[in-house]
């Protein structure tokens, strides 16, 4: 008997020890997948900045509070009831001598002023709700940028590194040179000043992607969360296109430009609201008195209607008038600068769109070309120092210059999607 009961506490604790170990098991393995990283993509960065980025999550508040402001135009104004107490005697305080009544007054509000105030309140929100989508082109366009901005600071870093490990081979070809008599030592100190500057520039270079990364995180929202590794951009659907569609399609979809639409049919509106406020609203009461002298109890009724001869809300119309005006004005200035900033894009995009494709193709394979000659050349005695050193900065100035090219092309682009609303590559 006390032996099986010892081997009925091996086995619970046998199985316990199993079940735990799975436990422990599947614990490990999760935590191993959230603290795993993956390349993130500029789709990522968009749609983590579009739920994170503060301005975004304020312009959602303002939607939402719209709606509770809306609720409020449609409410009534609540009733009033009075409570009233006349020829009360000195000498016997209470309400046994004294006229007594109990009265319910209401505002009604004529003239369709309510129905205005809800249509007011709704234009409202539908402005709101647009500024919101501007507010998310503008943020996806700035962290597109932001991404970018990234990406060049990590070939210029690159860069700056493959141009160490060029000074440096430089710098010991020198060396070997100079041990066997083939050039003076000033070619050895030529050699060590290039390879100093260019370790100087690696750490400009780190500096300006350490300032990049920041820049990314911020318009991202998360600037407590360690960036993962950036996907590069492939250079490819930079297509050709006219500036007439581009202009055509900033004009239908640009959500700041619909709500400066919006504003205009708002003051429209707000003109209507302002002279219906002329006509006068009315208070109705209705009410129950006691006459405590005679014993008798009276219904009292009335209608109280404010005169128009002094204020009749001119003031506001002349305001809501001269604003509906400015309204107006503001939209044709904001649909000229749009189109402004998009020929800007667009002249910048059809520039830089060639010249990346000449550094591709021919500038940078040539620079590359020069400086492999040329080092071969003064390995061989064929050139000396300074042609190679010339060679050199060649590359490294098309490098450089590539690199801005490259960005100044995503930068039109991003641009340009900001404006049209549409992805460059699906732009027929």
């Amino acid at each position: 008997m006390n032996f099986r009961k010892i081997l009925d506490t091996v086995n619970h604790i046998f199985t316990f020890f199993i079940v735990s170990s799975c436990h422990v098991f599947v614990i490990a393995s999760d935590l191993e997948l959230q603290h795993k990283e993956y390349p993130l993509t500029i789709e990522d960065a968009v749609n983590i900045a579009i739920n994170n980025n503060p301005i975004i999550l304020s312009k959602k508040h303002e939607v939402e509070a719209a709606k509770g402001k809306i609720k409020q135009a449609k409410l009534m104004p609540n009733p009033e009831i009075n409570l009233l107490t006349e020829e009360m005697p000195t000498e016997e305080i209470g309400l046994n001598q004294s006229q007594n009544m109990v009265s319910l007054s209401q505002k009604l509000e004529i003239g369709g002023k309510r129905g205005l105030r809800t249509d007011v309140a709704k234009k409202e929100k539908n402005i709101l709700s647009l500024d919101a989508q501007t507010a998310i082109w503008n943020i996806t366009a700035q962290t597109k940028k932001a991404f970018f901005d990234l990406l060049t600071a990590q070939d210029e870093l690159n860069l700056a590194k493959k141009t160490v490990e060029i000074a440096m081979s430089l710098k010991n070809l020198s060396d070997k040179k100079f041990k066997a008599g083939d050039i003076s030592k000033l070619g050895v100190l030529k050699a060590e000043v290039e390879l100093s500057n260019a370790k100087t520039n690696v750490v400009e270079a780190e500096r300006n992607m350490f300032n990049a990364t920041k820049r990314l995180q911020t318009v991202m929202g998360t600037t407590g969360t360690p960036l993962q590794k950036i996907v590069p951009i492939p250079v490819t659907d930079v297509p050709l296109l006219k500036l007439e569609k581009l202009e055509e399609l900033l004009l239908k979809n640009y959500p700041d430009l619909q709500a400066q639409k919006s504003i205009v049919n708002l003051s429209l509106l707000k003109v209507k609201e302002a002279k219906r406020k002329m006509i006068p609203d009315i208070d109705l009461s209705i009410g129950y008195k006691r006459l405590s002298a005679t014993d008798d109890d009276t219904i009292q009724a009335g209608i109280s209607l404010p005169l128009p001869f002094f204020n009749r809300n001119q003031g506001n119309i002349i305001e809501a008038k001269e604003l509906s005006h400015k309204s107006k004005d503001d939209e044709a200035a904001a649909r000229n600068k749009l189109l402004l900033q998009l020929d800007n894009a667009y002249s910048m995009y059809a520039s830089t769109r060639e010249l990346v494709r000449s550094f591709i193709n021919t500038i940078v394979p040539q620079a590359e070309e020069s400086l492999k000659m040329s080092k071969q050349g003064y390995e061989h005695g064929e050139f000396d120092f300074l042609e190679v050193l010339d060679a050199q900065r060649t590359l490294v100035t098309a490098n450089v210059s590539y690199l801005k090219a490259l960005n100044n092309l995503f930068t039109s682009m991003t641009e340009i999607e900001r404006l049209v609303g549409v992805k460059i590559s699906d732009i027929k």
